[in-house]
């Protein structure tokens, strides 16, 4: 095996094992299944935040949206369902609305030391399929 064709199957099978920050499927190939897409509202990027602070955005998906994932400093800190109404995402997006207006996410996170601190966070469709939906770089202030 060429030594570039072995380097890319080396990411991709750490991309499938791992499932997080590589902007993938996570290894469901449905060509009819388009991937999750959403963005970060809370916080800003670049904003100084506290040691532990909600992120929050909206998600949407063809199929629905399984669960939200956050990352940081590449650790996986929280993860959960879509739980706020965003009747003004269902606005822009109505082909994904799905009959409904939930949206929305909040969650929480927590930050060890003091610092800057990359925040990855990911969508996951109802089929496992997963997109990286927003990175943004924060500063943690003191506990």
């Amino acid at each position: 095996m060429p030594r570039r064709t072995a380097a890319a199957a080396a990411v991709m099978l750490l991309c499938a094992v791992v499932g997080s920050g590589c902007g993938s499927s996570g290894g469901v190939e449905d060509p009819a299944n388009e991937l999750p897409f959403g963005h970060i509202d809370v916080p800003a990027a670049g904003a100084q935040v506290q040691a532990q602070t909600p992120v929050a955005g909206w998600a949407m998906d063809d199929r629905g949206v399984r669960e939200i994932r956050v990352y940081v400093d590449g650790r996986l800190v929280n993860h959960g369902p879509l739980t706020d109404e965003r009747p003004d995402v269902s606005k822009v997006f109505p082909q994904y609305a799905r009959g409904g207006n939930r949206h929305g996410w909040t969650l929480t996170m927590d930050f060890v030391t003091p610092g800057s601190h990359a925040v990855l966070v990911q969508a996951v469709d109802t089929d496992g399929a997963t997109r990286d939906i927003g990175t943004i770089t924060v500063t943690a202030l003191d506990r």
